[in-house]
């Protein structure tokens, strides 16, 4: 039996862990996230900088089935795209895709400007697009 006085120490303790346990799993087994299918990524890429390409608006990708969330602030801003090309393969970066792109972008005054990117796409649950300056 334990003494009272180490009971309430070790009883606040238990419980800690216990609730430690069930919110971080305690090493059980969890299912992963899927990752990304590169095909998909790939599509999923081209079908948005074709569109942006086009002068749609990025908004209206959260309209289609599937729905695509894309982050992208020149787009957003209102740059247009001129033209992009892929520059390497692409790379598994934790559960997604990497895509590193050159952007030939035309501001509203008409000048143009190269930028390089890298577009990080995600496939699972959701269709994700979102950029980062290379």
């Amino acid at each position: 039996m334990i003494p009272f006085h180490l009971s309430r120490p070790l009883s606040r303790w238990f419980f800690g862990f216990l609730l430690l346990c069930t919110t971080t799993g305690c090493g059980m087994s969890q299912s992963a996230a899927p990752q990304a299918d590169p095909g998909q990524a790939e599509k999923t890429l081209r079908l948005v900088l074709d569109a942006w390409k086009a002068g749609e608006n990025p908004a209206d990708f959260s309209k289609r089935v599937p729905s695509i969330v894309i982050n992208d602030m020149d787009w957003s801003t209102g740059l247009k795209l001129v033209a992009y090309k892929p520059q390497a393969d692409a790379r598994l970066a934790g559960n997604d895709m990497q895509y590193p792109v050159v952007l030939e972008l035309k501001s509203p005054k008409g000048r143009i400007v190269k930028k390089q990117a890298v577009y990080t796409i995600s496939t699972s649950p959701q269709l994700l697009v979102l950029r980062q300056d290379g």
